[in-house]
């Protein structure tokens, strides 16, 4: 699915497998949690965080690093389940933020964080990859 959210935002699909999200989100040394969405079995959409930290508020948080549902079933509610879910995780946690990043060009997701009563901001994600991280880590 995640693969599938790549597509959906018009980004290059990577191998994301089964087996890499065995390992990276079930396994021993877990990189992030994930939570599905299910009906009949079937997996209809999924969120995916991580624990971090907030230097603004100076709290832990819970960073979501998607959220994606199955076009077919958008505006039948399970975003919000799914959100719903990853909120108590943090909640649980003790944690006082929940934060996620948003394209300025999914204006229907934005809709529907604001509905949420979430802060939209102006920050933007920025990341080195590739061969760019590369050259930066070797001070080039």
């Amino acid at each position: 699915m995640a693969n599938a959210l790549n597509r959906h935002e018009a980004l290059s699909p990577r191998a994301f497998t089964a087996a890499i999200v065995r390992r990276d989100a079930f396994g021993a040394r877990r990189a992030f949690r994930v939570l599905v969405a299910e009906v009949a079995g079937a997996v209809i959409g999924y969120a995916s965080f991580v624990a971090g930290y907030n230097t603004d508020i100076a709290e832990r948080e819970l960073w979501m690093l998607d959220l994606f549902v199955r076009p077919r079933w958008r505006g039948r509610g399970v975003g919000r389940v799914l959100v719903t879910a990853v909120a108590r995780q943090a909640a649980r946690q003790g944690f006082t933020c929940l934060e996620w990043g948003v394209r300025d060009s999914n204006r229907r997701a934005i809709r529907f964080y604001r509905a949420l009563g979430a802060h939209i901001g102006h920050a933007r994600i920025v990341s080195l990859r590739g061969r760019a991280l590369a050259v930066v880590a070797a001070g080039r």
